[in-house]
């Protein structure tokens, strides 16, 4: 699978955008459309306020990395709503409108997630391309950019496996979140990870990392990560342009308030310009939940 997903995987931003652009100006078949639709519902709006928790947990839930989890489960009804399940039938409506058309072309795009690998947004993500007029050709291209999410989607699922080490029993996830800011697609690009168990402790006070980056055009790339054990937060920011890095800088106090207002304790919140540098590996049980400003 990894093989064949490798030369052809994409963000699923070039599906979105030309699925954004095509509605209601092109007439699709009932089962395209109706998936078409699923896959741009998937999308977080954050033009529509600051999300809570549930809003973010049901994304992450939705993200298509849990999809035989859930079918494993018996969460079968929460597994149909999820962005893999879009993907497959609307693949499957543009095969059948496609008939016997020609093998669609592969497309290479980004770097493919890896399981630890630090989360980026690259520069020119948000380029697209000039639609076709044709309706058979405008079903290649979608048949490819769907080929193509779904290609780094499985790839996503492959970096969230368990660590085949026995003395690493971490949890780590990752998956590519669209959304939507400003009127703009873009994609955030999210790793979580869970600190194995130790003998004797609690779950509750188990450690949890989340990173995440996304790159917003005139703003450039910015990122987080941000660490958690028990209600002890500890918060590192970094964005590409300096100027960026000021802007966020200047809303700590407003960010260490807010943590407080629910109930976390904030540690240490550093901004700093550029990316931290890429770790690596951490022994069991210390995934890093202390922030260290010098990186």
């Amino acid at each position: 699978m990894v093989q064949q997903a490798l030369p052809r995987q994409d963000t699923i931003l070039g599906l979105t955008t030309a699925l954004t652009a095509i509605a209601g100006r092109v007439a699709l078949p009932e089962p395209v459309a109706k998936a078409a639709q699923q896959v741009l519902a998937v999308r977080l709006n954050l033009d529509a306020g600051r999300p809570g928790g549930a809003e973010v947990r049901a994304a992450i839930q939705q993200s298509g990395v849990f999809q035989e989890a859930l079918l494993a489960g018996g969460r079968g009804t929460a597994a149909a709503g999820d962005l893999k399940s879009a993907l497959l039938a609307l693949r499957q409506g543009l095969a059948g409108w496609l008939g016997n058309q020609a093998p669609v072309a592969q497309v290479s795009g980004v770097q493919p997630p890896l399981r630890g690998q630090l989360p980026r947004a690259r520069a020119g993500e948000a380029i697209t391309q000039d639609l076709p007029d044709d309706p058979m050709d405008l079903a290649k291209h979608l048949m490819e950019r769907s080929e193509a999410a779904l290609s780094r989607l499985r790839l996503h699922q492959n970096a969230s496996l368990p660590d085949p080490n026995p003395l690493r029993q971490e949890a780590q996830w990752s998956m590519d979140l669209p959304v939507v800011i400003g009127g703009q697609q873009h994609i955030l690009h999210m790793q979580i990870q869970r600190d194995a168990e130790k003998d004797g402790e609690r779950s509750g006070d188990r450690g949890w990392q989340v990173r995440f980056a996304i790159n917003l055009a005139e703003r450039g790339e910015a990122g987080a990560q941000i660490s958690l054990r028990g209600k002890n937060t500890g918060v590192l920011i970094w964005a590409e342009h300096a100027e960026t890095a000021n802007m966020l800088a200047s809303a700590v106090e407003d960010l260490r308030t807010d943590l407080s207002a629910v109930g976390l304790v904030p540690g240490a919140i550093v901004v700093r310009t550029g990316p931290p540098a890429e770790q690596p590996s951490q022994p069991v049980g210390q995934a890093g939940h202390i922030v260290d400003a010098r990186r």
